[in-house]
């Protein structure tokens, strides 16, 4: 039945030979024990580490017999692990297209080829009557295994396990283990996730020892009363077993018993290669048992064991289990009876360093940063992760998304083999083996059919199976409109909170939220399953969303794309590191950076992104009730659990940012309650504008956060700063004034400025004779592009509409300044200066600048800057200055201490703030616009202070910089330091990537803007 010619890897009919049937994952304890215990079981060998490997440039190119034969010239290579990340081939990543012509179900002749060889030898605790399998958790894509020279068997679906039966292929002493592995195959057409195509044995593989009567599978369902009060558990047990086997369940919670049954083995057994395969049923009841959430996940374990008449344990299976109920109720998904609120985030298996072979350490600090920053949920985006993912899930509670393998977006149309008969039998095996390996999870509340693969009877084959092997979940597909038949869940992509399209978008209408809740004759829950496309400088308008969320009850949140930014480690000729995209390993099929758009870089520091979404999705609201007494709302979002183990913080800061009041009390707020809490009495707030801080923390230790852990905050305004009338002659008296060569000085106090009369900008100012300047303060209107500028989805598609594209159209980036005059009054110390700005000697842009410079060394600023109607929606209405020395930190009277813009500042609170200037650059991996800090008041840099209220960054890259680079690399540090001041800023935008998204109240519309600015 085998060949390797019989190129079987472009039959989708076949998608494995001798592969067992997929099961919940075994570990076969001999002892209840140990099953107990958990742990690594003895009847587990890792083969995890260096291997043997050969690549060779396609299948016909490996020696006939090259699992045999001992001079096949080979390397060291690390399993888990992506071969192209260890000196072999090269990534490709692509986000819609196949790195390949799409001609399904052939791949290239040309097909990359890996041979894999490892030894070992069975542990001599192992039994001779025993049966060895040998489990690989991930492969891509298909891959063909012998062991000792002699055929095991073939898989594809590279995340799915594959397990073989040993037994009969092994020998006394030292074994072979031969695996080739095949960089593409009929199945690759089914995997066009966006995401780095690589290839190789990236998950554990291990041997498995199991008795020959043995426990096959076990099979959990949870279940509570109409009352959400009692729980059941439903037990179905495969085993190969024979007569006179039972079959005892127990339930543990920690190390009590709490519930047990025997159960004798059925009497109908199947035949099966000369075995027995026999089922029995069990069901436990337990009284009000502790109900698993994400909030309180709950668990206990269940223990399997295979006992025969006589008693004694043969082999045990052991699993976690939690009670909870899903359900569909009035229009919204439930758990254990209360509606759910999804605060969830898109998760691709990434590390910079070894690809898609994510170590378990590095999961788990991806879920606790998520249970740090308010999320719930995941969804695995868009296959099945490795097993060890939703164990922690479980532990540490979230709530998954569990995904099929399937993605044909590179196809046209998308749903090219959705109905095809041909892929009917591997559409299907993708959902059902996801089901059966991963079925016991109590984390896991919804399964996915995949993603964007269109819509056909195979997807209707996948819904009906499941729901009839699980009606106790939900199940969900956004294919097809997001709404068919084949989905519990109406989980569209990228809605909109305000329009329902962009103007020139008409093959890419995209629904608004509101459209989604008015589809007639509809009552299923709307969870989006992409949203807030985080790519680069992102999440714009992201709160206009949790508002939504929490005004219509059908509205129940949604997974932000996404997680991780999908860099790779590289390093330039010069010898920095940076992290690569798409094209940067000669990847001639590539979409750049389209694979950088996650919440955290690759070494998962946080972008500010990370602390909004924190910030709108906290399950705590607030609202300020009164100043006097000083009184907060308290509304705890949470569905089950109070706080008890919380403590509330109050401070209140006055205008300038200091602390004038403070305190802490023990927070006791039941679950979806309110309380009216006074924070103080006494206080009382007078002629001055202030602001009352308030903050929820942990006061434990959790399993994923230390106590004082931040969990909730908000800033709430107390009182209006009162404005006093002041006399202008005490404030603007004349500073001195002299015609120089080529312009104007000014001298006040130790300050002198000199104006020239050719360009009208300010080209020198010097403190105390030192010189300040190493460019002129003049007018900016540029902003290096963001990823949302460029509006950029695959290479060859830039839209016409996109912002950067309108910019360059206008002319902006290469305005002509003409200077239409310089104006001076002596006795009032006022220079007025007149700029002009044309875009092929068409005026496009003027601006009018009024200084009034004092004796006590301020220059008083106010700006009007009148727009053409020609023009796009401007980038920015400021101003920028290149200064002399660059000191160690910057101050702030504004929003921080983070990056913040426009439309992304609900975390950024008012406050006084002092950063390194490092910490001033965000340094995202494609570079663009960055930094900002926005309401600022007064700004801080060595012996400069700058007064007003503006928008500002620091960094020491030009935006001019910024906007060459490609990659982190190319940016050099400059002499002095850049200050970008502005009085008006567009939002950043991110409801996606591809279409102009930010909405309009965050967009420059208007024809004159006037702001000011004190320098002092």
């Amino acid at each position: 039945m085998y060949a390797t010619n019989t190129r079987v890897w472009e039959t989708p009919e076949i998608t494995s030979f001798n592969r067992l049937r997929a099961h919940t994952p075994l570990s076969s304890w001999r002892s209840e024990s140990c099953a107990m215990a958990g742990g690594v079981s003895s009847s587990v060998m890792s083969l995890d580490g260096e291997w043997d490997f050969s690549l060779f440039p396609s299948p016909d190119s490996v020696p006939e017999n090259w699992m045999v034969d001992e001079q096949l010239p080979s390397q060291k290579i690390t399993v888990p692990g992506n071969w192209q990340l260890q000196g072999y081939d090269f990534p490709i990543y692509t986000n819609v297209k196949y790195p390949f012509p799409c001609n399904p179900p052939f791949v290239p002749k040309e097909n990359p080829t890996g041979c894999y060889q490892a030894t070992f030898e069975l542990p001599a605790s192992w039994e001779q009557e025993s049966q060895t399998r040998v489990v690989f958790d991930g492969v891509n894509s298909a891959f063909y295994v012998w062991c000792n020279g002699e055929f095991v068997g073939y898989s594809q679906d590279s995340r799915l396990a594959a397990e073989f039966d040993l037994t009969p292929h092994l020998s006394s002493g030292e074994n072979t283990l031969s695996v080739q592995v095949l960089r593409w195959c009929d199945g690759s057409y089914m995997e066009g996730q966006d995401m780095w195509w690589m290839s190789g044995i990236f998950r554990s593989v291990r041997l498995l020892n199991k008795p020959a009567r043995h426990i096959k599978d076990v099979k959990v369902t949870p279940d509570l009363d109409a009352a959400y009060r009692d729980g059941e558990l439903t037990i179905n047990v495969d085993t190969m077993s024979g007569e006179g086997m039972s079959v005892k369940t127990t339930l543990f919670d920690g190390n009590k018993e709490i519930a047990s049954n025997v159960t004798e083995v059925g009497t109908a057994p199947v035949d099966e290669k000369g075995g027995y395969s026999e089922r029995c049923f069990a069901m436990l009841q337990v009284n009000t048992p502790k109900k698993w959430s994400a909030e309180a996940p709950n668990l206990y374990r269940l223990v399997v064991s295979l006992v025969t008449s006589e008693g004694d344990v043969v082999e045990c299976e052991a699993y976690d289990v939690g009670f909870r109920k899903i359900e569909v109720i009035g229009g919204q998904l439930c758990i254990n009876g209360q509606a759910l609120m999804i605060r969830g985030v898109n998760k691709h298996e990434h590390d910079p360093t070894t690809g898609h072979a994510e170590s378990l350490e590095r999961v788990e600090q991806d879920l606790k940063l998520m249970k740090q920053h308010n999320f719930n949920a995941v969804r695995c985006s868009h296959y099945p992760n490795q097993p060890g993912f939703y164990s922690l899930c479980d532990r540490l509670g979230l709530y998954v998304v569990d995904e099929a393998n399937i993605e044909t977006h590179g196809m046209t149309p998308m749903g090219r083999i959705a109905d095809d008969p041909q892929w009917a039998s591997a559409f299907l095996e993708r959902m059902t083996r996801m089901v059966e390996r991963d079925f016991n999870h109590p984390s896991i509340i919804i399964w996915s059919l995949g993603n964007e693969s269109g819509y056909g009877s195979n997807h209707n084959a996948m819904y009906q199976w499941t729901k009839r092997v699980d009606p106790s979940r939900a199940i969900q597909y956004e294919g097809g409109g997001s709404a068919t038949s084949a989905t519990d869940i109406i989980c569209p992509m990228y809605a909109r909170t305000d329009a329902d399209q962009e103007q020139g978008h008409t093959d890419e209408p995209k629904f608004s939220l509101k459209k989604w809740l008015g589809i007639g004759g509809e009552s299923r829950p709307i969870i989006l399953c992409e949203y807030a496309h985080a790519m680069g400088n992102s999440l714009g308008g992201f709160a206009e969303y949790w508002d939504a969320f929490r005004a219509h009850p059908r509205l129940q949140g949604g997974f932000i794309w996404d997680w991780v930014d999908q860099g790779l480690d590289k390093t330039s000729e010069d010898g920095v590191h940076y992290w690569a995209y798409g094209g940067d390993f000669g990847d001639q099929i590539n979409d750049r950076q389209f694979c950088i758009n996650g919440l955290v870089f690759p070494d998962r520091t946080p972008h500010p992104t990370l602390f909004e979404a924190k910030r709108a999705q906290q399950p705590f609201s607030f609202e300020l009730v009164s100043s006097k007494p000083l009184a907060v709302k308290v509304t705890s979002e949470h569905l089950f659990v109070d706080t008890a183990h919380h403590s509330l913080d109050w401070t209140v800061i006055d205008d300038e940012g200091s602390v004038i009041r403070s305190g802490e009390l023990s927070l006791n707020l039941p679950a979806q309650q309110t309380q009216h809490i006074e924070l103080d009495s006494e206080f009382e707030l007078l002629n001055t504008e202030a602001h009352l801080n308030v903050a929820i923390r942990l006061q434990q230790n959790t399993n994923w956060a230390n106590a004082g852990h931040i969990v909730a905050e908000h800033q709430a305004t107390l009182g209006k700063k009162l404005q006093l009338e002041v006399v202008e002659s005490q404030i603007f008296v004349p500073a001195k004034f002299e015609q120089v060569d080529g312009g104007l000085r000014v001298t006040a106090a130790d300050n002198q400025w000199c104006i020239n009369a050719t360009t009208g900008e300010v080209e020198s100012w010097k403190k105390a004779n030192r010189e300040q300047l190493l460019s002129p303060i003049r007018d900016n209107f540029f902003r290096a592009p963001l990823d949302n500028d460029i509006g950029v989805s695959e290479v060859d598609r830039q839209d016409p509409n996109a912002w950067m594209v309108r910019w360059q159209n206008a002319g902006l980036f290469e305005l002509e300044h003409r200077c239409k005059g310089v104006e001076v009054n002596v006795e009032i110390g006022e220079v007025r200066v007149r700029h002009a700005y044309f875009s092929d000697d068409k005026l496009v842009l003027t601006s009018v600048w009024d200084y009034r410079f004092t004796q006590q060394g301020e220059a008083h600023v106010s700006v009007s800057v009148d727009v053409d109607d020609s023009m796009p929606p401007m980038p920015r209405i400021g101003a920028e200055m290149h200064l002399t020395e660059c000191p160690q930190s910057v101050a702030w009277l504004g929003r921080g201490p983070h990056e913040n813009y426009p439309d992304r500042k609900l975390s950024a609170d008012f406050g006084r703030w002092t950063q390194p200037i490092a910490n001033m650059h965000t340094p995202y991996i494609f570079p663009s616009d960055n930094g900002l800090r926005g309401d600022t008041q007064q700004l801080e840099i060595g012996d400069i202070e700058l007064l007003g209220n503006f928008y500002f960054s620091v960094s020491q890259y030009g935006q001019q910089q910024l906007a060459k680079a490609k990659h982190t690399y190319e940016l050099e540090k400059q002499p002095g330091l850049f200050v970008y001041f502005d009085g008006f800023h567009m939002g950043v935008g991110g409801d996606d990537s591809w279409t102009p998204s930010v909405r309009p109240e965050y967009r420059l519309l208007r024809n004159n803007y006037q702001w000011n600015f004190v320098l002092k």
